[in-house]
């Protein structure tokens, strides 16, 4: 079994996960341009005392004089220390010489440098250290210098720029996934408080969900359960309806049978025992054909659906026709085929389009008065398979043509005896087949069934 996964959790897991990446490679490329950008301003830092010494601005005129030497070293240091300063103060630097100004051929600050040495900027390697130099001639006279820093200060200068450029990326990001946790925890608890709604109905007084304070992404979801509950709520009544009514239209012919039985016991003679005995085997008859119908009705309304089969409508009524033409025969009705087209194919399932075709005609009979006459049309429209079945009987009055669909609704004009289940039935079966049944009066008089259903292409 697949392994239920937490929304939150993953919400968490994906957004820590681009945290991360978003710290290492953005923090990776800042990190890397500060690098750059503060030797790049090393550079350039020793561009600007090169051309200071290049212009004459920094006067040197003798470098193998201790004495002077140390005033000019002093004086250079005092020229770029309000440079370096900002650098010392943010790295941590000690406060030390980081610029040395060599003149070739002169000074022997820097052993080892070529005098030949071509101008520009380069780094070199003097023993075990390394040098980031710029070489330069002096326009006014032939003296040549060389401005030097040390690789590895600018690099750990380099280092603590990088550091401090990563270091607020990474708090900030950290503010960012403790607001991110706290605004989830606040949008699922509406969503927790939306489950304790749902887990405290008892299933008896099913109530709608609120969707005050919910996210509206979520909106749609509250609203599909709403609409659920709505129709379990709808099915709930109508079952709670059809076990009241079934309990009523029970009580009464389970009472008639009991008078019945005792009537037997105080019959006179046996003429009238036998009487009393047709009659209650008659009522029997009604007590189970009414049970029947309360267990298809009740399989109906509960039953999923089922695998559904292409069937020959033409076959399915043909068949109907056969089993009640005696009982029309009987009642002096003329019962017959009006119309009917070819080869129509519809779905069905279990017999259910039988039930439903026989109750149709059967009901047209019941309520069809003798020498009166039953018309079966079957034919094609558009993609529609249509049944009409037509009679001569009575009617239906027209503000109870849709109320003869509820279960145990009778109408009383029709004086004719039944338990008001079989269009209850039919209209359920038209449900599980998609199909639709329609009732009207006719002009001429007598009650038009008309039912269809979607066609099966060939």
């Amino acid at each position: 079994m697949m392994q239920q996964k937490s929304l939150q959790r993953e919400l968490y897991r994906w957004i820590i996960l681009s945290a991360l990446v978003l710290v290492v490679f953005g923090g990776a490329i800042a990190g890397a341009l500060a690098f750059q950008q503060a030797r790049e301003l090393q550079d350039n830092t020793l561009i600007e005392i090169s051309l200071l010494v290049r212009n004459g601005q920094l006067d040197f005129s003798d470098f193998n004089e201790d004495e002077q030497h140390a005033r000019r070293k002093k004086k250079l240091s005092e020229k770029i220390h309000d440079r370096n300063e900002d650098f010392r103060d943010e790295h941590n630097i000690e406060d030390e010489t980081t610029i040395i100004i060599h003149e070739l051929g002169i000074s022997d600050n820097l052993k080892g440098i070529p005098p030949d040495i071509s101008d520009g900027l380069k780094t070199i390697t003097l023993g075990d250290d390394k040098w980031r130099v710029l070489v330069m001639s002096q326009f006014y006279s032939d003296r040549r210098f060389i401005i030097a820093q040390p690789t590895e200060l600018r690099n750990n200068i380099a280092w603590s720029s990088s550091i401090s450029t990563f270091l607020p990326i990474l708090l900030l990001v950290s503010i960012l996934l403790l607001m991110i946790h706290i605004i989830i925890r606040r949008q699922f608890k509406s969503l927790n408080l939306l489950v304790k709604n749902i887990d405290r109905q008892d299933g008896t007084q099913l109530k709608e969900l609120s969707e005050k304070n919910i996210p509206l992404e979520i909106i749609p979801f509250v609203s599909s359960i709403n609409a659920l509950i709505s129709r379990v709520k709808q099915v709930m009544h109508k079952q709670h309806r059809f076990i009241a009514d079934a309990a009523h239209e029970l009580r009464t012919p389970i009472t008639a049978l009991s008078l019945q039985a005792e009537n037997v016991t105080h019959a006179n003679d046996d003429a009238e025992r036998n009487e009393r005995q047709k009659q209650l085997k008659q009522g029997f008859d009604r007590l189970g054909n009414l049970v029947a119908q309360l267990l298809d009705l009740a399989r109906l309304q509960s039953s999923d659906e089922v695998e559904a089969q292409t069937v020959s409508f033409n076959d399915v009524v043909k068949s109907a026709i056969a089993d009640l033409f005696p009982l029309a025969e009987s009642a002096e009705i003329d019962l017959g085929m009006l119309h009917q087209d070819k080869a129509i194919n519809v779905k069905d399932q279990n017999g259910r389009l039988g039930q439903l075709v026989h109750n149709a005609i059967g009901n047209a009979i019941h309520y069809t008065p003798a020498s009166g006459k039953v018309d079966i049309s079957l034919f094609k429209q558009g993609n529609k398979a249509i049944l009409l079945v037509e009679d001569t009987g009575i009617g239906i009055p027209e503000d109870e043509l849709q109320q003869v669909m509820e279960p145990f609704y009778r109408v009383l004009e029709s004086g004719k005896p039944g338990n008001g289940l079989g269009l209850a039935i039919s209209h359920e079966i038209a449900e599980h087949l998609n199909g639709k049944i329609h009732l009207s009066n006719q002009k001429e008089g007598g009650l038009c069934f008309r039912y269809e259903q979607d066609l099966v292409s060939d």
